[in-house]
């Protein structure tokens, strides 16, 4: 017997059994994920419990209070139990005392494990932000997304290079039975900036906000006095109320503007102090920082202070970019625009109504404010027909009786009559498909020619993403074509115990017997999907990477009319490559391998590819119908990049291409000579991540051979990988280091492409390789290794020269280009890129 062997399993299944236990004791994060699972799977949801968070449980205001206070306050629904989520203890305590009273007002600090089970159990969930990214809404629960403004600043998809900032804020919309608006135009951007067209199952209200409510009808005398119990006094003298809105790039970190803050204010008190009393209401991103200033005390107004009803007394408002002013119109009181950072705003966060159409003077300098505060009856009639126009654009619905009408479509399922309402449209069809880790690599430039041709006025396409803080994803997330909805993957997957235990099983053997098939968890995948998606549906799903186990898990649960699964290449090949000495895909292919006979289709990316899994893989394809789309291209954007000149620069009057190399932690700028035809050189160039199955290593060698023969010659790599040092080696030991030149990953290739004379492919195998088609389409003359793929795509030599896979095969289709021995048929870009979209939407038509 093989003791060491058996002692090695038994401590593997040891740990196999309590490493979930001890993870859920000692990490709190898993604590809680596990609690929620089994709250999720196990609790029965409670038709009477009504559950309110405002701004991440910070206080108890805005549209959800609105509401609270009307329901409370309504004996037709005295039967509803009303549940706060508040995140500050103290906060919590003083809210108990206030309502202690009443036996139906129950409190709950927020991320608590009751927390949790009430996420789980109260059928009505209102909330005028987001709920943590963890919550996955139940079928029968009513998700009421109140949202908490009209917006004047880009939101969503519309803020300038920031793909990721508003996913949580999406996959909360997506998960929402309603979303109220106040306004056509907040309607409008709902759609647009969160693109939720097309893929929003529930229903926008467009009726008004409940929380307009509270400024005409508060007790105004009232509001005074509640401020006067917070330490504010505000006297006799009329209120100036100034509210800026946060600045900066992320939610996690606003700019810190109090020291401004207060400096405009003292000022203005020296200036007005006589008539005015100034308050400061700051966002309550920066309220944390603003109250510990002592030089606030006694005119910030609390964040827990609700906004509307403190609007009611406010005789002027000063703000900048904010949406309070929206709800202050229906005062029709005067507004002043203080904006001292415009151009920087408009240029980092951007603005959706030009500041001449606004309904108020904007200043960009304290002194011009002054004068408009010392003259602002004048200035307000000056603006009396632009204020007028606002009111009745913005607050047509405002009529003190908003709530009422809310909550008799919510809990009374009145009949909902307003065309606005459900006009979401719903013709195109929706496809959903993940696509890998958007690395720089084949798979990722496949993709994004993909989405670059796709007839937007028929499908619908959402991306489901990883959220993820990697640039160079980011990066290309950026280039994603802007009809494309991004869904993020935020956070990660709730599961019990018995889950866990079932998951790590299938995860590390694959869908490979019976008994793993009998323990799939489907339930924990399925509510993954919801938690990511919401209740939107879609009807195909495409997982277009292809490597990874969890992804088509997740798709596999989908309720959708297909369900395909993208083959890149060789992947029995790809699944046993070895890089230093490790197999880093298999055990994830073993697995999807497994998957391959509950999709409806395995689709390959060119028939050659197709007929090698299909022979190497038949054992796991059994009667799933697999077939092949050939990869899209873009020729226009190709021939556009191809002529961009801003990489090259110039060194004494020689034009070089910029190289920054990392040499342990010292980036050096090498200047490379720049590829000019008709220089006198013979310029090669490949593309392709630096990786064993590419064979840079021999395309190098050959080229070292060749250069000695024929010195005009250079070979410029472009791309990044594992094998970056390996390759500087060979180029070194070969000395060439004056003509093959490693130019990493560029974000436009196609400008040192362009400039070379012909393209080199030294892969050992591929899939439908993409740069070929990119380099045809330039017009370079091509050397390929005489692979499958390669072969069928140069349609046998027709568009390119075809090799031996060797070092020999490589050096002499390099040295037939110089000696100008070969001629390739002309490659008709737009003919080719026709057909190959017209091959995907043939995928998508059910069998």
């Amino acid at each position: 017997m093989n003791y060491r062997l058996l002692k090695k399993v038994t401590i593997r299944r040891i740990k196999f059994l309590l490493n979930p236990i001890k993870d859920y004791l000692f990490i709190k994060d898993i604590n809680i994920r596990t609690k929620y699972a089994r709250y999720y799977k196990n609790l029965k949801l409670k038709d009477n419990y009504v559950l309110y968070e405002t701004r991440d449980g910070k206080s108890m205001t805005d549209n959800p209070y609105a509401i609270f206070k009307y329901l409370l306050n309504n004996e037709k629904f005295s039967n509803l139990i009303h549940v706060w989520s508040l995140a500050d203890k103290n906060y919590l305590k003083e809210m108990k005392l206030q309502y202690k009273q009443y036996k139906n007002v129950k409190f709950v600090l927020r991320n608590s494990s009751k927390y949790w089970k009430y996420l789980a159990t109260c059928k009505y969930l209102i909330n005028n932000s987001t709920f943590p990214n963890l919550y996955t809404v139940k079928d029968e629960q009513v998700y009421i997304n109140t949202w908490h403004g009209t917006p004047l600043k880009h939101m969503g998809f519309d803020i300038p290079g920031q793909p990721l900032a508003s996913g949580n804020v999406l996959r909360n919309f997506l998960s929402a039975r309603y979303i109220l608006s106040p306004n056509r135009h907040t309607t409008n951007i709902f759609n647009k900036s969160f693109k939720l067209e097309n893929v929003y199952n529930g229903t926008i209200l467009e009726k008004g906000y409940p929380r307009i409510d509270l400024t005409i009808n508060a007790d105004k005398k009232e509001v005074k006095n509640l401020l006067n119990m917070q330490g504010i006094n505000v006297g006799n003298k009329k209120i100036i109320l100034y509210a800026p809105t946060w600045k900066g790039s992320k939610v996690s970190s606003p700019r810190n503007d109090v020291d401004q803050i207060i400096n405009d204010i003292e000022k203005i008190e020296n200036k007005c102090g006589d008539q005015y009393t100034v308050l400061v209401k700051v966002h309550p991103f920066l309220y944390n920082v603003a109250k510990e200033n002592p030089l606030f005390h006694g005119k910030l107004i609390p964040d827990t202070f609700d906004t509307n009803e403190l609007l009611s007394i406010t005789d002027l408002l000063i703000t900048d970019y904010s949406s309070i002013f929206f709800d202050f119109l229906i005062t029709k009181r005067p507004i002043l625009f203080y904006m001292w950072d415009y151009q920087d705003y408009k240029e980092n966060r951007g603005m959706y109504i030009d500041i001449k159409e606004l309904p108020g003077p904007v200043s960009t300098d304290i002194d011009t404010l002054l004068n408009h505060i010392c003259n602002i009856d004048t200035i307000f009639k000056d603006y009396h027909d632009k204020y007028n126009s606002f009111v009745e654009k913005f607050c047509n619905h405002e009529d003190g009786r908003v709530t009422e009408k809310i909550v008799n479509i919510i809990f009374n399922q009145s009949e909902l009559n307003n065309e606005t309402e459900n006009d979401q449209k719903r013709k195109k069809e929706k496809i959903l498909i993940y696509p890998g880790g958007l690395k720089n690599n084949g798979i990722t430039g496949a993709l994004l020619n993909l989405l670059e041709n796709i007839d937007y006025d028929r499908y619908d396409v959402s991306l489901l993403v990883n959220y993820t803080n990697n640039q160079e994803a980011i990066s290309n997330m950026l280039k994603i074509n802007p009809n494309v909805r991004l869904i993020f993957k935020i956070g990660r997957i709730s599961n019990t115990f018995l889950e866990k235990y079932k998951n790590y099983l299938v995860v590390n053997r694959g869908i490979s017997s019976k008994f793993l098939e009998s323990i799939y968890p489907t339930d924990m995948y399925k509510r993954e999907l919801k938690r990511i998606c919401g209740i939107s549906t879609f009807d195909y799903v495409i997982d277009y990477s292809g490597y990874s186990m969890f992804w088509p898990n997740l798709l596999l649960t989908a309720d959708a009319k297909k369900k395909m699964i993208f083959m890149h290449s060789d992947l029995f090949a790809d699944m046993n490559k070895r890089i230093n000495g490790v197999r880093p895909h298999f055990i994830n292919l073993r697995g999807v391998f497994t998957l391959y006979k509950y999709f409806d289709e395995l689709v390959s990316v060119s028939e050659a590819t197709m007929n090698v899994n299909k022979e190497k893989l038949k054992q796991y394809i059994g009667n799933t119908k697999i077939s092949f789309v050939n990869n899209c291209i873009s020729p226009k954007k190709i021939k556009q990049m191809a002529n961009d000149k801003n990489e090259l620069y110039y060194k004494e009057d020689k034009p070089v291409l910029i190289n920054a190399v990392n040499n342990k932690g010292v980036i050096k700028i090498e200047n490379i000579p720049f590829p000019v035809k008709d220089d006198g050189y013979i310029n090669f160039v490949n593309m392709g991540r630096l990786s064993p199955e590419k064979g840079q290593d021999q395309l190098i060698e050959a080229f070292a051979l060749l250069h000695k023969e024929f010195p005009n010659t250079r070979l410029y790599i472009i791309g990044d990988g594992v094998l970056k040092e390996k390759l500087k080696n060979i180029i070194q030991d070969r000395s060439v280091t004056d003509s093959v030149f490693l130019m990493g990953h560029r974000e436009n290739p196609f400008f040192i492409m362009n400039n070379c004379d012909a393209f080199v492919l030294s892969s050992h195998y591929e899939g439908q390789p993409m740069v070929l088609l990119e380099a045809l389409t330039l017009g370079l003359q091509i050397v390929a290794t005489d692979i499958i793929a390669n072969r069928h795509l140069l349609e046998n030599g027709k568009y390119g020269i075809l090799v031996e896979n060797s070092v020999e095969g490589i050096y002499k289709g390099m040295k037939s280009i110089v000696e100008k021995q070969s001629i390739n048929a002309k490659f008709d870009a737009e003919e080719y890129n026709r057909k190959a979209i017209e091959s995907f939407y043939e995928k998508l038509k059910v069998n």
